[in-house]
């Protein structure tokens, strides 16, 4: 499955666990981590202090980034935004926008399957 919480220098406490988020939030962005490992058990899950990302073992690369806030989670994803009617243009600058051109805003429980399928 995926690979423990980690920060840049050593393993997370869990009250260090993504400062913007709310307990809703992180409780939807694990069953997003759960059903990506079943799904695609090859990616491996990282989290910062605002951040989490997925990862691809072959590039080491993230394939997308996931920002957890109070009631909702932005997930920034490397699709182009025409690729389905859900996604949005990135409001990130320059060469993060060239990265992840475009957003999906999970706003409900409801849209994870969404946001798992964008993965």
């Amino acid at each position: 499955m995926f690979s423990s919480y980690k920060r840049a220098k050593g393993l997370m406490q869990k009250t260090d666990r993504l400062l913007d988020s709310s307990p809703t939030t992180l409780a939807w962005l694990d069953m997003i981590r759960a059903r990506v490992g079943k799904e695609i058990p090859s990616l491996s899950y990282e989290e910062s202090k605002h951040w989490a990302t997925l990862k691809s073992p072959k590039t080491n690369r993230s394939v997308c980034y996931l920002n957890p806030q109070k009631s909702q989670i932005r997930l920034f994803t490397k699709l182009d935004s025409s690729y389905d009617s859900h996604l949005q243009p990135t409001p990130l600058s320059h060469g993060w926008a060239a990265q992840y051109p475009s957003i999906f805003v999970i706003r409900s429980e409801s849209e994870i399957g969404k946001a798992v399928e964008l993965n």
